[in-house]
């Protein structure tokens, strides 16, 4: 071999020795950062799993369900962050500790000794107790059928106290670093946290349905002495106008029987006067034939006719209005009587009809079997005469009202429904409250419908309201049948 070819074997010998070690480093380089990156990747998947376990139990905190379900839950997350075999919890009621069931299999785990739970619930931090030190045979054969090794033991406190202790059974071949516990006591915290205000939220819900109840016995006596007070003042005013009513009408009628008498005779006479003078030639005689002639008396007498028997209506519309007034007047008594709900909407109609009769259609649909009911006709009546009344005064222009009645299940139902402008759901919420009233200072004082609803809860039955604005209102109220019109 040539010099030449000799020096230019040494060169590239030299080039590939140098492109090896090169290679070398580079190679030793590229694993030292696939090294770097496999170690950030396995701790950012440790950190996504411990975000993960922390985010699943924040969420079962903020979920609503019941207190077992969610020690259940975050038993569950705690063992599956863990990578354990089963787990399980206990809590104290009463005194007595209660181990509910396995998490992670359907085979029966043998209970910790009784000594082991006692020191638990005495502590405030986690444990971790190895299965062979537990001194409890069956135990132990269990956990070495399972190969698990050691228990964790999980402590939730709330208000100081350990109420609950989640049991975390972990495998041999499992290892984690101390610091990974923390994560789950931190999770404990949250879930005491939770049992603190559900334990807080139940004092809370527990005063309120107090207070609501004090309220609602406050606002059921206020209704009832309301109620009292109205009825007795409506009952003696009533009683007073049917009263101050009934004597003039009483001579009227009696004057208007006379009155009846003399008109016969009157009109006889007059009769026979007529024929004399067609029959004679006297001025006098031809002067009634004029008179006649120009104001046409035989019209006159049937026009007075006819007037006598519309003052004879009117005069018997009063007096029913007043027998209806004193009907109305007896609702005070405590005494109880039957009476056709059918007749107390009719006697009540024609009471109120002169607030009716400008602007309402009413339409009547009532059972024709005459449902009959036992209690006060005065105060239903009352009820019947609020429902009307409010319903005329809702109206804005001309409008109607359907009242029926029917029978169902021992019940009467009676629906006033009218074609009104309607009420809002806040109105309604509040339309049976004592003083509640949407009309002005000197329309009205909102007594009637908390009245109302008195009366008819008194008779056993209940009062209900459906309404849309711009649509109508419709009042149903059911009350019991007698017990013999069943």
């Amino acid at each position: 071999m040539s010099d030449t070819y000799k020096i230019a074997y040494e060169r590239e010998k030299l080039a590939r020795l140098a492109a090896e070690k090169l290679l070398d480093e580079k190679t030793r380089e590229v694993q030292s950062s696939v090294d770097m990156m496999q170690y950030q990747f396995n701790d950012l998947m440790a950190q996504k799993k411990e975000s993960d376990y922390l985010l699943a139990v924040a969420r079962l905190t903020q979920v609503e369900q019941g207190l077992s379900e969610s020690i259940r839950d975050y038993t569950s997350e705690s063992m599956k962050y863990l990578n354990a075999k089963f787990s399980r919890y206990s809590y104290v009621k009463n005194g007595k500790i209660t181990v509910l069931e396995v998490i992670g299999t359907e085979d029966k785990l043998p209970s910790l000794p009784l000594e082991v739970y006692s020191d638990i619930y005495q502590k405030h931090d986690r444990s971790t107790i190895q299965i062979k030190d537990i001194n409890d045979k069956e135990l132990t054969t269990f956990c070495e059928s399972n190969s698990v090794d050691r228990v964790i033991l999980l402590p939730i406190k709330c208000f100081g106290k350990v109420s609950t202790v989640c049991e975390i059974y972990l495998p041999d071949n499992i290892d984690f670093k101390p610091e990974t516990l923390d994560q789950c006591q931190v999770a404990g915290y949250q879930v005491g946290g939770m049992l603190e205000r559900n334990a807080n939220q139940k004092k809370l819900e527990k005063s309120y349905q107090e207070i609501k109840s004090n309220h609602d016995k406050i606002k059921q006596a206020q209704a009832q002495l309301v109620q009292s007070e109205k009825m007795a003042s409506l009952g003696q005013l009533a009683a007073g106008v049917a009263h101050e009513i009934n004597n003039p009408i009483g001579f009227v009628v009696s004057n208007f029987g006379t009155l009846r008498e003399y008109f016969g005779v009157i009109s006889e006479y007059c009769a026979l006067g007529k024929e004399l003078a067609l029959n004679s030639s006297v001025d006098e005689a031809k002067k009634m034939i004029e008179i006649d002639d120009n104001e046409d008396i035989g019209f006159l007498f049937s026009d007075i006719k006819n007037i006598m028997s519309d003052c004879d209506d009117g005069l018997k519309r009063v007096k029913e209005i007043v027998l209806n007034l004193k009907s109305f007047a007896r609702g005070d008594e405590d005494t109880t009587e039957s009476f056709s709900i059918n007749q107390c909407i009719e006697n009540t109609i024609k009471v109120v009809w002169n607030e009716l009769k400008y602007k309402v259609t009413l339409h009547k649909e009532l059972d024709e079997n005459n449902p009959v009911i036992n209690g006060h006709e005065g105060q239903i009546g009352q009820v019947i005469m609020n429902m009307l009344v409010n319903a005329a005064q809702a109206m804005e222009s001309d409008g109607d009202i359907f009242i029926t009645t029917s029978k169902r299940s021992g019940m009467v139902r009676m629906t006033i429904r009218d074609t009104a402008k309607g009420m809002p759901q806040s109105v309604i919420d509040k339309i049976f409250d004592p003083f509640f009233t949407t009309k002005g200072v000197n329309e009205g004082t909102g007594l009637g419908l908390s009245i109302s609803h008195g009366i008819i809860e008194k008779h056993g039955g209940s009062i209900s309201v459906e309404s849309e604005e711009g649509v109508g209102t419709c009042f149903t109220i059911d009350l019991p049948l007698q017990a013999d019109a069943n």
